[in-house]
């Protein structure tokens, strides 16, 4: 499977492959995930917060330790790299272009079965592609996981996508849907913590220096 950080943009494709609208959650505080990929590298939970419009979304530990931050609003998300004391800004369509979830194959699937994961009611769905089957269990009333992409971007919003945007759901779990017939869990939520969290939680930490344009050129070196 893939690597943690292209994994956690995976994710986030398969709810939200669109250019999305700010709005505030109603849902303040932060949501637990275990990530198989991640306890596999020593990372116990990923916890993922929610402040009005905004997201963070914290992964690795020690030297490794380090955030995404979503700015829907600017149509970008931002690298945090405490490490380094670095940030990479960058726009959603400057890095994930994955039509795998496109709207000619893309099928959803409301089972009406019903889930309860870390203390909260959640609807069993099954989205079906040409690449990937997965079944998420979504819950109303905690935001939309969220990866904001380019408004100016021409893709059209999928159906499917816009579904799940207008629904406002939060994925609890995430099952792979293997062709043998069982499950592989990718992530699933152990803890929801309902609190105020600080503004600074979604900001550049002060004094860290912009590394964008480096990695940037890094990027169009390997693709050549």
């Amino acid at each position: 499977m893939r690597r943690t950080i292209t994994f956690i943009l995976f994710i986030g494709l398969w709810f939200a492959d669109l250019a999305l609208t700010a709005t505030a959650q109603n849902f303040e505080g932060i949501i637990y995930y275990q990530i198989p990929e991640m306890t596999n590298q020593g990372m116990d939970k990923m916890p993922y917060m929610i402040k009005g419009s905004k997201a963070r979304i914290e992964f690795g530990q020690d030297q490794q330790k380090g955030a995404m931050i979503l700015l829907p609003e600017q149509s970008r998300f931002v690298f945090v790299i405490d490490a380094m004391k670095s940030y990479m800004s960058m726009n959603y369509d400057d890095v994930v272009d994955d039509n795998s979830f496109s709207e000619e194959h893309t099928s959803i699937t409301k089972t009406g079965e019903m889930k309860t994961i870390a203390g909260k009611s959640c609807e069993v769905w099954e989205i079906t592609s040409d690449k990937d089957n997965v079944e998420a269990c979504m819950a109303k009333g905690l935001g939309t996981f969220m990866i904001p992409q380019n408004p100016m971007s021409k893709k059209n919003t999928p159906a499917w996508a816009q579904e799940i945007i207008n629904a406002k759901i939060m994925p609890l779990e995430v099952l792979e849907l293997n062709d043998d017939g069982s499950k592989t869990t990718q992530m699933k939520a152990i803890r929801i913590e309902e609190k105020t969290l600080s503004p600074d939680l979604f900001e550049i930490p002060e004094g860290y220096k912009d590394i964008s344009a480096l990695m940037k050129q890094m990027r169009n070196q390997n693709n050549k």
